[in-house]
């Protein structure tokens, strides 16, 4: 037997790739905006794509295997494409999808997700190829460490017009199924502003810009159609649903990730005016440190166990916090702690709890908390959602919020 130098550390190994059918105007910001990724700590990526082209879009494909075999990455062969089955073009109010594409798509994804087993990947990262994606997008999913993050973004999914209602821009995550933003203990508004902050939020269903662990792909959860009649209709058809409602059958939980600032493609030819902005402000890179009034990502490590009533002790599970530095409800050596920190580095901070804090058995206790400093940057709203605030002092009105009364009074 022959023994093998063994890596001082492990490296992960992160498949990233999609089904892709988007036009060459599209599909190249797009891929702009994985080559600018910050990759986690000894991290490595390799790109698997399954091409869905139309005749059409061969300008778009030759482009894709161009930039793919650049990097050493794959093009796996797909299911054959049909042309009319699905539609994005100017003038329609949304996206039409049937029944046959989304099958199509799921079948593509599953190619990617049994690429990864092959590989051993630790992760699979399924990014929709008419995304513009902040710099730090893959950063945020790894270090939540949840079985399935999603990276949220917000779209008008229906195309405004004169003649319609307005429509509030809605997020690519949900609650209830087939989109119901509602439920599990919240109702609409307490979601959306959720999302809104950036906090980390389990949600029902995701998809578009999902970081799945290996395992979950090893439990079984796939993109393939479940066999059941009330699964073969309307949005219940969408291959995304379809990979929810298995792993909420096998308990997998999901998460929402709301930190990073997404740009969805959606409406031609209208956000292709948008994409230079975009392109911009979402590839600069973020401040090497966090400054008052900057948004901050955080991860909070209790060192040291609670008692329970029951003579065990319990160990606090890790606390992922966003928000405004200054604004948060942090303890002050918490809080200096992190001004003195660089983005990505980590300190143990010694935390006096006060004689009036919250919890009676930390009263007047030291307490020791490990402080990882995920992300910083300057204080903004999401992509889209920003356009529906209101500024407000130093606080932002969400619309979506108001009634009309209320809205016309503001």
């Amino acid at each position: 037997m022959q023994l093998a130098v063994l890596p001082e550390a492990h490296e992960p190994l992160i498949v990233v790739g999609t089904s892709v059918r988007k036009p060459l105007a599209v599909l190249q910001p797009f891929l702009e905006s994985l080559t600018w990724q910050e990759l986690p700590k000894r991290c490595k990526v390799h790109y698997v794509f399954v091409p869905d082209f139309t005749k059409e879009q061969a300008d778009a494909e030759a482009y894709l295997r161009a930039w793919v075999k650049e990097r050493g990455g794959e093009v796996l062969r797909g299911i054959p494409s049909t042309d009319g089955d699905f539609s994005d073009a100017p003038g329609i109010p949304t996206h039409q999808w049937t029944a046959n594409s989304m099958r199509r798509v799921g079948a593509n994804k599953n190619k990617i997700l049994q690429r990864a087993l092959a590989l051993k990947a630790d992760a699979i990262w399924l990014a929709d190829a008419d995304l513009l994606m902040d710099r730090t997008t893959l950063l945020s999913l790894w270090a939540v460490e949840k079985p399935i993050a999603c990276a949220v973004y917000f779209t008008h999914w229906v195309r405004a017009t004169k003649e319609t209602v307005p429509s509030h821009a809605g997020p690519q995550v949900w609650l209830r199924h087939p989109y119901l933003l509602d439920g599990r203990g919240m109702e609409e508004w307490e979601f959306r502003a959720k999302l809104v902050n950036r906090e980390l939020t389990r949600v029902w269903g995701q998809g578009a810009c999902s970081l799945i662990r290996t395992p979950v792909i090893q439990a079984g959860i796939s993109f393939e159609q479940i066999p059941e009649r009330t699964m073969d209709q309307g949005l219940m058809l969408g291959e995304d649903r379809q990979f929810c409602i298995r792993a909420e059958r096998a308990h997998i939980d999901m998460w929402a990730d709301p930190w990073s600032d997404i740009f969805h493609i959606y409406h031609l030819p209208d956000d292709l005016q948008r994409i230079q902005a975009m392109t911009e402000r979402l590839s600069a890179p973020h401040q090497l440190r966090a400054a008052l009034g900057d948004l901050v990502s955080l991860r909070l490590d209790a060192l040291e166990p609670f008692p329970q009533p029951n003579n065990q002790w319990y160990r606090v599970p890790p606390q992922f916090v966003r928000g405004r530095l200054g604004a948060l409800a942090l303890q002050p050596e918490l809080e200096q702690a992190i001004l003195d920190m660089d983005r990505g580095t980590e300190r143990i901070v010694p935390v006096h709890c006060p004689l009036h804090y919250p919890l009676g058995y930390m009263r007047g206790k030291r307490r020791l908390i490990r402080v990882t400093l995920i992300d910083c940057k300057k204080f903004s709203y999401a992509p889209v959602i920003e356009d529906e605030l209101i500024p407000k002092g130093s606080t932002q009105m969400d619309t979506a919020t108001l009634t009309p009364r209320q809205l016309a009074a503001v």
